[in-house]
C-alpha cells in the first residue's frame, strides 16, 4: 500500500508527522511526503531520519518563501497551494492520501475528488481557532474545512475536547490520537540542565517573555531549540551567557534527549486563544513520558489535568510567574520526583504512543482492507 503524506513543515523537526510516518513504514507501506522546507536542509535532515526505511519512503519539498507580511503571507500559501495540487495531480499508483491540517487539506480534498481516492483528515490545529483569520474569511475558511471533514474517509484530532471545534462537521469516523512521544521505558541520564524548551519559537507560548527575563536569572542553565521569530534573541543570549544554549532546529529524536537532561519541562500557551483552550501541547505529553514536573498555564486545558493528579504546577501568563514556579520545583527534589512519578503513570495508562499508533494503524486497515 502507498500513503501519500501532506504536511506544510519541515518533517524532520515536526514531532507528530514523524511519528505517524514511522508507524506507516514500521507497518509495511511505502510513502511519498509532500512537505515544506523553510530550512534550506530538510531533504538531508529527512534521509538522515529515515535512513532505516529509504526504500520505502520519497521526499517532495517546496522551498518558497514562508513570507513576512500578511499579504506574502496569504500569497506563500496561495503558492504552496498551487504547488502541492500539481504535485498530487501527478501521482499514478497511491492508495490513500494522509492531509495534515486545513493548509493540506484544501489541495487534498479537491485532489482526491478529482481523482476518486480516498483521504484521512488529521486535524493538528483547527484553522480559524489556531490562526488570526481576517473577518471576512473567517466563515469561508471554517466552512471549507467543514466540507473537507464530511468528505474524509476517516478524521483524525489530538484530544476529546477537539469534538467542541468541529461540531458543524459530520465526519464519517472520527479517532483521537494523542501527540505522545515514543519512550517505551524510563532510563536513568544524567541531569544538565534546571529547564530546557524544544519547538516553535512564537508567540502566544511565552517564549519572548521567558527569553527578555533572562539576564535577570541567568545562574539557571537552559536550553533552547527551534525556529521562529525569537529565534534572534534565543542565539543572542546564547553568545552572552554561559549558561544559556541556543540548539536552532534539531530533529525530534534529539528533542527527546535534550528533555531526558532537564530537570523541569512546560507546556504553556497564552489562554485568550481559542485553540489553546483546548490545547493538546507536545511538551505536556514529553513531560509526562519522561517523568518530569510540568509547568502549565491557567485556562488552557490542560491545568485541569495537571492539579487533578499533581503531575506539575499551574501558572499566570507572565515570567514573573514562570519563574517563581520554576524556582519552586528546582529547591525541590523530592516534589519533582513525586510529581514525575505520577506523571509517568499517566502516560502509561492512558497516553503511551504505543496506544496511540494501534489506534492509527487499526483506522487505515479498516479503510484499506
Amino acid at each position: 500500500m502507498i500513503v501519500a503524506f501532506t504536511r506544510s513543515s519541515t518533517i524532520f523537526d515536526d514531532s507528530r508527522a514523524s511519528k505517524e510516518l514511522f508507524a506507516f513504514l514500521e507497518a509495511g507501506y511505502k510513502v511519498i511526503v509532500f512537505g515544506w522546507d523553510r530550512s534550506g536542509k530538510a531533504v538531508v535532515e529527512c534521509t538522515e531520519l529515515f535512513k532505516e526505511y529509504k526504500d520505502s519512503i520519497r521526499f517532495k519539498f517546496y522551498s518558497g518563501s514562508a513570507g513576512e507580511s500578511k499579504i506574502s503571507k496569504i500569497v506563500s500559501r496561495m503558492k504552496w497551494n498551487k504547488w502541492l495540487k500539481s504535485q498530487l495531480a501527478l501521482l499514478k499508483h497511491i492508495d490513500i492520501i494522509h492531509a495534515c491540517d486545513y493548509d493540506t487539506g484544501c489541495a487534498v480534498r479537491k485532489i482526491a475528488n478529482r481523482m476518486k481516492i480516498k483521504y484521512v483528515y488529521d486535524i493538528y490545529d483547527y484553522y480559524v481557532d489556531a490562526h488570526p483569520v481576517p473577518a471576512a474569511l473567517k466563515n469561508i475558511i471554517e466552512n471549507d474545512e467543514t466540507r473537507i471533514i464530511n468528505d474524509a474517509t476517516a478524521t483524525i484530532i489530538c484530544t476529546e475536547e477537539r469534538k467542541a471545534q468541529i461540531k458543524k462537521a459530520s465526519p464519517q469516523k472520527l479517532i483521537v490520537i494523542h501527540n505522545s512521544p515514543e519512550v517505551e521505558e524510563l532510563t536513568s541520564c544524567n541531569i544538565q540542565y534546571d529547564y530546557v524548551y524544544c519547538g516553535s519559537l512564537y508567540g502566544g507560548r511565552l517564549i519572548e517573555e521567558i527569553l527578555s527575563n533572562y539576564p535577570d536569572n541567568c545562574n539557571l542553565k537552559f536550553v533552547f531549540a527551534g525556529y521562529g521569530e525569537y529565534k534572534g534573541i534565543a542565539a543572542e543570549l546564547c553568545s552572552k551567557y554561559e549558561n544559556f544554549q541556543y540548539l536552532g532546529a534539531i530533529p525530534y529524536s534529539e528533542v527527546i534527549e535534550a528533555e531526558k537532561k532537564s530537570k523541569v519541562i512546560s507546556a504553556i500557551y497564552e489562554p485568550s486563544k481559542r485553540n489553546h483552550q483546548l490545547c493538546a501541547p507536545n511538551k505536556f505529553y514529553e513531560a509526562l513520558a519522561l517523568g518530569k514536573p510540568v509547568i502549565v498555564c491557567r485556562g488552557t486545558g490542560i491545568d485541569s489535568v495537571v492539579k487533578k493528579y499533581k503531575i506539575g504546577l499551574v501558572i499566570e501568563y507572565t515570567a514573573d510567574s514562570f519563574y517563581s514556579a520554576l524556582e519552586t520545583l528546582l529547591k525541590n527534589e523530592d516534589l519533582c520526583m513525586e510529581m514525575g512519578k505520577r506523571g509517568r503513570k499517566l502516560y502509561d495508562e492512558k497516553f503511551k504512543w504505543s496506544i496511540m499508533k494501534n489506534r492509527l494503524l487499526e483506522t487505515y486497515y479498516s479503510i484499506l482492507e
